[in-house]
């Protein structure tokens, strides 16, 4: 009888010790965040300002608005399933079954859509491009002095510093007393003004012109007319 029951103990203790190799089944745990990134085989969630990342496979449960639909055209395509990038985006807040410790997402939940705006982790938006700088203003320059020559196309001025040459063209103003009567009377008349009938050698002439065209006179002002 001793025998017997010996020989049961040893075979309890065989299967205990059998039993010892049998792996334990992993802990599933729960976490809720929201996805900062998403490819085909995995998920990062930022949970309480830590990011967590699970490992993602055809064994994932993902549940989401609109992922149903999605399913059913794939496995009418002959597929699967969906990849999980088609149904979850950055920016959504999701709740995470996971196994530890190896981080497998069991299944993911999509609770909340994720915000207008939300930079995806697989096409960051780009950087806005550097405003060009403004184009700098032509400077004005100004000079004033007796004219000792002119013709149809140039205007000389002598000045402080020396003979000064402009350059007259259809765009030049010439402005000054009783010029505008006589630009009213010419044109009247079918006449075309020339520089030579409104400023003469010997006037006293005031020259605006720009940087932007070197030597090129924009405004010329008849300050006095010569004898």
């Amino acid at each position: 009888m001793k025998r017997a029951v010996a020989s049961v103990v040893a075979g309890m203790m065989v299967l205990a010790s059998a039993g010892a190799v049998i792996a334990a089944p992993q802990e599933t745990q729960a976490a809720r965040g929201t996805v900062t990134a998403v490819t085909s085989n995995s998920l990062t969630v930022m949970v309480k300002d830590q990011p967590m990342k699970f490992v993602v496979d055809a064994t994932t449960d993902v549940v989401a608005p609109g992922g149903g639909t999605a399913t059913r055209a794939a496995k009418a395509d002959g597929k699967t399933g969906v990849a999980i990038t088609s149904v979850v985006k950055v920016g959504e807040t999701v709740d995470v079954k996971y196994h530890m410790p190896a981080m497998h997402a069991a299944s993911v939940r999509v609770l909340t859509p994720a915000k207008p705006g939300a930079a995806t982790a697989s096409a960051p938006k780009a950087a806005a491009p550097a405003p060009a700088p403004p184009a700098p203003k032509a400077k004005s320059a100004h000079a004033s002095g007796q004219v000792t020559a002119v013709n149809g196309s140039s205007l000389t001025v002598k000045t402080s510093s020396g003979d000064t040459t402009y350059a007259i063209d259809a765009k030049t103003r010439v402005v000054g007393p009783g010029l505008g009567t006589k630009a009213r009377e010419d044109a009247a008349a079918g006449k075309k003004q020339i520089l030579t009938d409104l400023v003469a050698v010997g006037d006293t002439v005031s020259v605006e012109g720009s940087d932007a065209a070197a030597g090129h006179a924009s405004v010329v002002r008849v300050m006095k007319k010569g004898k």
